[in-house]
């Protein structure tokens, strides 16, 4: 598993989850103090009009559980990979050993999917000869499978200054003034524990003005977009094209009472343009490097002149592709952040 700041599991107890507020409409939404005010889309948020051939979310899913030995000093290299292949959480059984897992849903893109991640890896032996030796098998489970197994590793984590990341099944005992953000990652990737998501989280909290407008695309578990509600954004909008992870994204949000703030959409940045929900004041994309680059113009055109983009998701050799992308798409990097191997870039609209 991913390693984390994990608490000490003792002392008092208990903070629940909030109870759902009344849902209201986001309708004047304040401007952001030091950035640009958000245009149209005031009123109840629309929805997205989905790209041709694509369904609404489905409810119950099968995954293919990729189970993977490989040369420890390879491990973050085929962890990005597995991340890359869209898979829906990676665990690290024995970072020792090279042991590792990841999940991808079963659908009519999982041969693809796999074919191409078996290609990747044994590309892989130019780089790391004991790849070779790779073992990998594969095995059905059903989404309550790994929702189960998935509370074996994931534990409370404090992150940033204010933020108390904890799972729905654990009580904590926060700090004064800390924000306690209740999750339930279930096959949705996202708890905190990545280092890309650290970044990710650090970057809100230091970028979040109260009543700013935010997009999170790729949102997983929903964990960025409830934290920036959390903070104090006024004006959330989440998505994701993953089915599951939309189901999942949604009910974290309710766990945490922001549902009035954030709304999450089975959607792409493209179909986001053509609603009021756009341009943004701020938006966070915790993707990979060639997914950040594909989409570099549709996350330019999502945020408003002066607005700022958190991109992150990078390992070091796909930043410069990426950098080179929001320039084209008329992005300024503006900064540069890292965390163990991986790397936020920050960027701002001329």
């Amino acid at each position: 598993m991913q390693r984390g700041n994990s608490l000490p599991r003792s002392g008092p107890v208990l903070v629940p989850p909030l109870p759902p507020p009344p849902r209201r409409s986001c309708s004047k939404v304040p401007n952001c103090a030091g950035l640009p005010a958000r245009r149209g889309g005031e009123g109840d948020w629309p929805a997205v009009p989905l790209s041709p051939g694509r369904k609404e979310p489905l409810s119950d899913m099968e995954y293919c559980e990729i189970c993977l030995v490989v040369p420890p000093d390879a491990l973050e290299a085929v962890t990005h990979l597995l991340h890359k292949a869209g898979t829906g959480g990676v665990v690290i059984d024995d970072e020792s050993r090279g042991e590792v897992r990841a999940y991808l849903p079963r659908d009519e893109r999982l041969s693809r999917r796999l074919a191409a991640l078996r290609q990747e890896l044994e590309d892989l032996v130019a780089f790391f000869p004991g790849m070779s030796e790779l073992r990998q098998t594969e095995r059905f489970v059903a989404d309550e499978d790994w929702a189960n197994a998935w509370r074996e590793h994931f534990h409370p984590m404090r992150i940033g200054r204010r933020l108390l990341v904890a799972p729905t099944w654990e009580a904590v005992q926060p700090r004064s003034g800390e924000l306690v953000l209740r999750l339930d990652p279930g096959m949705a990737f996202g708890t905190g524990t990545h280092a890309s998501t650290v970044l990710c989280l650090r970057a809100l909290e230091e970028l979040i003005r109260p009543g700013c407008t935010v997009l999170d695309v790729g949102t997983g578990s929903g964990i960025l977009a409830v934290a920036a509600a959390m903070l104090g954004a006024g004006a959330v909008t989440a998505l994701d094209i993953d089915p599951l992870a939309v189901r999942i994204a949604r009910q974290n949000v309710v766990v945490n009472g922001v549902e009035d703030r954030v709304h999450v959409h089975y959607a792409e940045v493209r179909d986001l343009l053509t609603t009021g929900l756009a341009p943004v004041q701020l938006c966070v994309a915790n993707l990979t490097a060639d997914i950040l680059a594909e989409v570099a113009p549709d996350l330019g055109r999502a945020l408003l002149p002066g607005g700022t983009l958190v991109a992150s998701g990078m390992v070091g050799p796909g930043v410069p592709a990426v950098q080179s992308a929001l320039q084209l798409a008329g992005l300024r990097p503006s900064r540069e952040v890292r965390l163990d191997d991986w790397i936020a870039v920050w960027a701002r609209q001329r």
